[in-house]
């Protein structure tokens, strides 16, 4: 299969996703995603907060974590892609394949938080850190969320791996005209943002492995409260 037969894969699963046709969910995602990018930001602050790593952070929280401007990417992905097999012979397919991952991963991202939204309106709770806290423990996919952290590792690993190559990235830009004019810029511009959010880091590890380490710790923070018996009445805040 190729990149963008599973680019192609990836978007008729986002678009079967159940908050589409359903306003009330969808207005409970929304307000999930608001309170998970707000605790993201408030969790990492030191580590968003280096000039440094700003451009990555604003990255994950702007195109690797759903929202209005991914349905926006979708929407014109899904009009160009049937026609997008030029595109693989003006860019590499090991970079498109990043393309397709980072894609993934921020589907991946929406449907986590679409468990908690579901719980959420099937139990008609208002959306705020107590019951967001409470739809994690019952509903229980630390399984799926750390196999989501080590995709999104990945993603930016490989991502680095291809910023560092002269020859791939000179390639890259040699195809921006050829894929404006074939209009596919919203893919080319979510790739080119990528790379523009390495830019700055001192490396990868440096931003990546924190992240991921401290999500983890969470994870596993809400996993160890679920399955100890002594903890049903004490808070529990996110940090």
């Amino acid at each position: 299969m190729t990149a963008f037969s599973e680019l192609q894969q990836h978007l008729i699963r986002y678009w079967e996703l159940p908050y589409h046709d359903d306003e009330t969910l969808n207005q409970a995602l929304n307000e999930v995603q608001t309170w998970q990018r707000l605790r993201i930001q408030h969790t990492h602050k030191e580590l968003f907060s280096q000039p440094n790593n700003q451009l990555m952070a604003d990255y994950f929280l702007t195109q690797l974590y759903g929202g209005e401007k991914f349905k926006l990417l979708a929407v014109q992905l899904a009009r160009v892609l049937p026609k997008a097999q030029k595109l693989e012979r003006l860019v590499k397919e090991s970079v498109l394949e990043t393309a397709s991952m980072s894609i993934q991963a921020a589907i991946v991202a929406i449907e986590m938080d679409l468990y908690l939204a579901q719980w959420l309106v099937d139990n008609q709770l208002p959306i705020n850190e107590k019951n967001v806290m409470l739809a994690y423990s019952v509903t229980d996919k630390s399984a799926e969320r750390r196999e989501q952290l080590s995709q999104l590792k990945e993603v930016c690993y490989r991502t680095d791996k291809y910023f560092n190559s002269f020859l791939l990235q000179k390639a890259f830009a040699l195809a921006k005209s050829t894929a404006y004019n074939l209009n596919y810029q919203p893919l080319y511009d979510f790739v080119e943002a990528g790379f523009a959010a390495m830019k700055p880091l001192e490396s990868v590890s440096s931003f990546i492995d924190p992240f991921c380490a401290r999500e983890l710790a969470i994870i596993e923070q809400i996993h160890r409260r679920k399955h100890d018996k002594g903890d049903k009445n004490r808070g529990f805040k996110v940090s």
